[in-house]
């Protein structure tokens, strides 16, 4: 998947046209520096400070008289002028040194979009003014000092240059990132003693390793504001990294060629002996291999004084991840205030995947620890053309979410009414490890599709196991979908309707070449769920028991649960799994992956074993399997989601839920039934929510009747519940596929 264009990049083309025009077609540091030198002319423009006089302040030898870079800039200048984006924060971006794929790999640098850099900006700004010390200390080319010295000084141009002079502060690995942060902050003013002033408090080098003098001599108080997109990556070396950062052209996969073993092993030790003094100065790191991002939020908090604010962009792991708790534990043991905003790419911030999320994070440190200590303050945002805007907000108490969230992880919650249903059922579940529960899995990745895949076989050899790969698992159904033709990302596959699953693996593979530790998996039955998901897809949780004489790639994580390994438990957990109260919760904490940590953090409902709710999934999830295989008919289909929402209701009443919860429950699934028949004056079908509802109100004794009504209305219609959209289709067609099927 190519990554998006930057909605940033296609504002400033115009303005990027006519730099390049006045570089002319040069490459290399000659023309990099004279495109620095008709920004700083540019920027000599808004500001209206002596261009020459600015060169000679700062030691920047001009390739071309003042006057000529002044006439260059000047089509700049205009193409800026034009766009949504502050001048300020254009020349920042258009500064930037250009990072390629390898570089942003190795550093973790994401350039900060001007619409983040105002967003970040408004969130520290009301705790300061003309007279406050701010910081950025990864300032990369200056946009969110940029964006923060525009909301803290609007337009006051005196106001300004004493916030320039006496308060602002940067540190940066690169000489080049600071004198483009430097161009971008002098274009508020014309003030060349100001912008001295400022400089000279600058730091160049490594922000995390550097002498703490360094800091106290910039405030010796500490700072009122820290501002920041720090890097996002761990510190860490591959083969296949070292290779691209050679050069090499190649895919994550590919076999390793023309590797320097000894250049490759200096720098590997190179790293390891950084990431070393990192966990000794960073304790709260924890183990293994850092992420910079977390380093730099301790950092953060460090040069913060009381009272003080911390403002960053930071990875939404911050608030999910196994480890980020120690640093969650310290940002809300140390902050009066708390607020996390939750965005997407899709607003195209990044040149990276639109469904990555994170977190524009505003902490005001707590001044003592008799400080109160607010309410954190969850808000979800999403992208505009030209900033962000609101889409939910959530106030969590911090002894509330202890209480349901050891490890402090914070769901994804919407609305006072979510945290209410997401506590409503934290409360009424039980814990994977509670003692005696029988629930405490076993988890197994049976074979690595990549590592073991010179294994594979392409033919049924005898005694060959048939490899499951994650498309061939969904909900209650094992065999979903079968090969055709083809490997890799041209292999054709089929879908099967339900009721016609049926096993078509594309590889084989034989006992022997099993992983040792992993080959009794295949001789007993177990569940399995399809690890790649999301929040806003169809259903996020599909799992399926695993049949004995199979093995599973790394996609479908396998559970035995070794204190109670029956069938019975095996199927009840299916049931639970599948249905929508468990998938809505899981969508609370999900981001791409179901990893182990995320699918534990979710508690399962109290169930006694062989108790009447009990009895009715395991009775419920045998007749689904069954079912499967019975043939693609209307009235299996029928009975299947006659099933389904008769488990979906009893794993709804036994989280304690009445019908009002399953309501907004429901809401958080909106493109279900995709090709379903809809009702009269209606735009989409709703038949699957409406059944979900009729089943609750019946188990629940609920006198409303108007789920039930709609759900009938639309049967008669043809729509069908439960039914994937890529399996959406009218009612004759399926009993005519079924015919040919099993006739």
């Amino acid at each position: 998947m190519s990554a998006p264009r930057p909605v940033e990049a296609e504002y400033l083309a115009p303005a990027e046209a006519a730099l390049t025009r006045a570089v002319g077609g040069g490459h290399g540091c000659a023309s990099f520096e004279l495109r620095l030198q008709v920004l700083e002319a540019a920027s000599a423009r808004f500001g209206g400070f002596d261009l020459a006089a600015f060169h000679e302040a700062f030691g920047v030898r001009s390739t071309k008289p003042a006057a000529e870079l002044l006439e260059l800039a000047a089509t700049v200048a205009s193409a800026i002028e034009r766009t949504p984006i502050h001048p300020a924060l254009a020349l920042s971006a258009l500064a930037r040194e250009a990072l390629q794929e390898q570089d942003r790999k190795s550093t973790g640098a994401y350039h900060t979009d001007f619409r983040l850099a105002t967003r970040l900006a408004q969130l520290a700004a009301p705790n300061l003014t003309h007279k406050s010390k701010a910081i950025d200390p990864a300032s990369g080319a200056g946009i969110l000092l940029a964006a923060l010295t525009h909301a803290v000084c609007g337009m006051d141009r005196a106001k300004t240059a004493h916030w320039l002079s006496h308060g602002v502060c940067a540190a940066d690995l690169s000489a080049n990132s600071l004198r483009a942060a430097l161009l971008s902050l002098a274009s508020f003013t014309d003030d060349l003693d100001a912008l001295k002033s400022m400089r000279a408090r600058w730091y160049c080098g490594d922000s995390l390793m550097t002498d703490r003098k360094v800091w106290a001599a910039m405030a010796p108080e500490g700072f009122d504001a820290v501002i920041g997109n720090p890097p996002w990556e761990k510190v860490k070396l591959s083969r296949h990294e070292f290779l691209r950062s050679t050069g090499t052209q190649r895919h994550y996969g590919a076999q390793i060629q023309g590797l320097d073993e000894e250049r490759f092993a200096a720098q590997r030790d190179e790293v390891a002996s950084y990431s070393r003094r990192l966990l000794e100065r960073y304790p709260d790191l924890g183990y293994g291999e850092p992420d910079l991002y977390i380093a730099f939020t301790d950092l953060f908090f460090e040069l913060c004084k009381g009272q003080g604010i911390v403002a960053a962009l930071i990875p939404g792991g911050l608030i999910r991840s196994q480890g980020t708790q120690a640093m969650r534990q310290k940002i809300f043991d140390a902050s009066q205030s708390v607020s996390l905003s939750i965005i997407d790419n899709r607003a195209r911030f990044f040149a990276i995947d639109t469904r990555f999320k994170f977190l524009a994070v505003a902490l005001v440190k707590a001044g003592s620890e008799k400080s109160k200590r607010e309410p954190i303050q969850l808000l979800h945002e999403r992208g505009t053309p030209t900033g962000l805007e609101p889409t939910g907000t959530a106030m969590i108490g911090r002894s509330a979410l202890a209480a349901i969230r050891h490890d402090l992880s914070l769901p994804e919650v919407r609305s006072h009414a979510e945290w209410k249903l997401f506590s409503k059922i934290s409360e009424a579940g039980t814990s994977w490890e509670e003692p005696g529960c029988g629930w405490t899995p076993k988890f197994c990745r049976e074979v690595d599709m990549t590592k073991e895949r010179p294994k594979f076989l392409s033919f049924a050899a005898p005694g060959a196991l048939p490899l499951v790969e994650g498309r061939m698992v969904q909900a209650h159904r094992f065999g979903v979908k079968g090969h055709v033709s083809g490997t890799g990302r041209s292999a054709l596959w089929e879908a099967y309707p339900i009721g016609s699953s049926r096993l078509s693996p594309q590889f084989w593979i034989r006992p022997s070449d099993v992983p040792r530790a992993n080959e009794h998996r295949a001789a007993v039955l177990r569940v399995g769920f399809c690890d790649i998901a999301g929040q806003t897809n169809e259903r996020s949780l599909m799992a399926s028991l695993i049949p004995v004489g199979v093995v599973c790639g790394n996609k479908v994580p396998t559970i035995l649960f070794p204190e109670d390994p029956s069938e019975g438990r095996l199927l009840v957990w299916t049931a639970i799994a599948n249905s929508f109260a468990f998938d809505w919760m899981l969508r609370r904490v999900l981001t791409t992956t179901v990893n182990y940590f995320l699918l534990q953090s979710v508690p399962l409902p109290k169930l006694t074993k062989d108790g009447l709710p009990w009895q009715k999934l395991v009775s419920a999830a045998t007749e689904l399997r069954t079912l499967d295989g019975a043939g693609a008919t209307r009235e299996t289909y029928e009975r299947m989601a006659q099933l389904r929402g008769e488990i979906d209701a009893e794993v709804a009443v036994a989280y304690g839920l009445e019908l009002k919860d399953m309501e907004l429950v429901l809401q958080d699934f909106p493109i279900l039934d995709r090709g379903q028949v809809a009702l009269p004056a209606e735009a989409n079908s709703t038949i699957t929510r409406d059944s979900v509802l009729a089943a609750v109100a019946k188990r629940t004794g609920s006198r409303s009747t108007v789920w039930l009504r709609r759900a009938v209305e639309a049967r008669a219609l043809g729509a069908m519940a439960y039914v994937p959209s890529e399996l959406a289709r009218g009612g004759e067609e399926i009993k005519e596929e079924g015919d040919q099927n099993h006739g």
